[in-house]
């Protein structure tokens, strides 16, 4: 007993040694650890399993939280959080990880935490595209958000002949900008370490070629066009999809990971609600509304968009986010396709974004609680060497448009120069100094090697991780608490002589949202909920076993139900309330032997 209990304290001790290392990026050896490690130390509430293995043999990992056996888990309402689907988001797996962590740690305090998951089953895939994310950590690092499956990305006949290269050797796969009087971009007169496309319409000539690092291998005069992979997993999904799409796939859901996505929640309709970290954002930006009734839909329908616009509310409050920001989607998108084809509230958010990080150092500076900088610091490395200077850390006003502005000026690079003002006090090596470099594809010609360095402006710095990880978990404990949950407010009956009775019910929704949103009845993807007595349909005298209700609205939502039965000799009735979002609740009514 006591080499046991030594084994378990054991256990416990190394999964926290591992959750220590949160704030680094998680390759997918030490995301498999540390998955099996709190498995190993939450055996009851963690179940962990292999949804499926990509072109690199790397495996997609599922993960179950929720007390119970496995049957009583699928008939519970669930939540699942999707992240690392484009595969150079690496911050999602982290949150998304850190959240896993925080709920299973948080059981045993009996507190709120214990009666979610009790109550509650919550399905987090950590990274779908394991095989890009392993990019970050190669050398040379770099950014990919696609799969490693070969793909003939310029129709020349081969497959993969013309990637990106680390020409320099610094380890990076970074930018060039190659001086020449045909190329599209210029300089940023407001900062010279970017550029931006040339505005003909105000008489601007294009001076620079800006392409990824690296040669023309295939000597087609195009650069980097046909590297490694690969198929980007959120843009794969049926709704909107885009047929001959850059990185979209032969055709929807293509993938062994989007397959075994697909089949996921088709096989667990329990799932209401659904969260994905990517490059689609529905929460920092309330979306759009349209009637129902649009074929092909739009846009959120209205009588749904009113939870869209509150919990997004609820997320910017979450982060710290004070005003709403720029927020899109693209196709094929696997957020898009659970609202639209699935019926299910959809949200989506970047787990970090430069705008977002700009727009929170401006509100962290305007409370003045951010300490400047030593007076005897070194200027940041990516600082050109004209502007070395001692500096302090940058005040809001610094990272903001001038108030003094007019009206029309030039909002081009507007959120790079921003973002770039931030990384020089805060992060440098996110930014790599332009240097020459005499290039063989373009002899003579002025070709410098820089720029914003891979990830940069897809993933924060990992000092930033556990901060922006613990504002997500706040948030997705929240929501979780937001599904539909339906149950009995009353439940009667009485005895009308004989063996007759008459059964009163009155079904209630005490959760937040709808047992079905508007989208899910259209779809029909949701089932009604149904009220199932248990006795044969031939003892009935009116109404029917399984009687379908409509979508039962949230907070407080109910309906009543009536039939009237035959039960000779019986003393105990069975009565389900089976909703596919809001769960599967019994009660056992007693039969009265005496008229009231």
């Amino acid at each position: 007993m006591m080499h046991r209990s030594f084994l378990t304290s054991f256990a416990l001790l190394f999964a926290q040694l591992l959750c220590a290392q949160a704030a680094e990026y998680l390759d997918s050896q030490t995301l498999a650890r540390q998955l099996e490690s709190l498995k190993a130390a939450h055996p009851g509430l963690i179940h962990l399993k292999q949804a499926a293995e990509t072109q690199e043999k790397n495996p997609v990992w599922l993960v179950e939280l929720g007390n119970g056996a496995e049957d009583e888990r699928r008939r519970r309402p669930a939540m699942l959080v999707a992240a690392g689907i484009e595969g150079n988001d690496l911050a999602g797996t982290s949150s998304a990880v850190h959240w896993m962590r925080q709920l299973a740690e948080g059981y045993a305090n009996a507190g709120a935490v214990k009666k979610l998951l009790d109550s509650t089953t919550i399905y987090i895939l950590p990274r779908l595209s394991p095989d890009a994310a392993e990019s970050f950590f190669a050398s040379p690092k770099r950014e990919s958000a696609t799969n490693a499956k070969p793909v003939d990305d310029d129709h020349d006949g081969l497959i993969d002949e013309d990637g990106p290269e680390d020409l320099n050797g610094d380890g990076l796969i970074a930018w060039m900008r190659i001086e020449d009087p045909e190329g599209e971009y210029i300089l940023d007169p407001d900062e010279p370490r970017l550029l931006m496309k040339a505005d003909k319409s105000k008489g601007e000539r294009g001076q620079w070629r800006y392409l990824l690092e690296g040669r023309d291998n295939d000597r087609d005069e195009a650069w980097n066009e046909d590297g490694l992979g690969g198929v980007n997993l959120n843009r794969n999904f049926p709704y909107n999809y885009q047929f001959f799409a850059a990185a979209g796939g032969l055709h929807q859901i293509s993938e062994n990971e989007t397959w075994a996505l697909a089949d996921f929640v088709v096989d667990y309709p329990n799932i209401g609600i659904v969260f994905t970290f990517g490059a689609a954002d529905n929460l920092i930006q309330t979306p759009k509304g349209e009637p129902g009734g649009k074929r092909p839909p739009t846009a959120i329908q209205e009588r749904d968009l009113p939870f869209y616009r509150e919990l997004g509310k609820a997320y910017r409050d979450a982060i710290g986010l004070k005003k709403e920001l720029q927020g899109h989607s693209e196709p094929g998108t696997f957020s898009d396709w659970m609202y639209y084809h699935r019926g299910r509230l959809s949200l989506a958010a970047k787990p970090w974004s430069p705008a977002l990080q700009v727009e929170l150092a401006k509100a962290k500076t305007e409370k003045g609680s951010d300490k400047p900088r030593d007076s005897s610091a070194a200027p940041a490395k990516s600082e050109p060497k004209k502007e070395e200077k001692k500096e302090t850390e940058k005040p809001a006003s610094d990272l903001k448009p001038d108030a003094k502005a007019p009206a029309d000026a030039d909002k081009r690079n507007e959120e790079d120069r921003a973002f770039l003002k931030w990384i020089d006090t805060n992060a440098a090596e996110l930014f790599v100094p332009w240097k020459a470099f005499e290039h063989p594809d373009f002899p003579g010609r002025k070709v410098e090697i820089g720029g914003f360095a891979p990830f940069a402006r897809s993933n924060p710095p990992p000092k930033l991780l556990d901060e922006f990880a613990e504002k997500h978990a706040k948030f997705l404990t929240s929501l979780a608490d937001k599904l539909p949950r339906v149950g009995f407010l009353r439940a009667e009956a009485k005895h009308l002589g004989e063996s007759i009775y008459e059964i009163i019910l009155k079904v209630e929704n005490t959760g937040y949202l709808p047992t079905a949103l508007a989208q899910g009845a259209t779809t029909r993807e949701v089932l009604p909920t149904r009220v199932v007595f248990d006795v044969d349909k031939n003892d009935l005298l009116a109404g029917v076993k399984s009687t379908a209700l409509g979508p039962l609205e949230g907070s407080g939502g109910m309906v009543e139900v009536r039939c009237t039965l035959r039960a000779k000799g019986r003393s105990k009735l069975g009565v389900d309330i089976i909703s596919s979002l809001g769960g599967t609740v019994r009660t056992t009514l007693q039969l009265p032997k005496t008229m009231p």
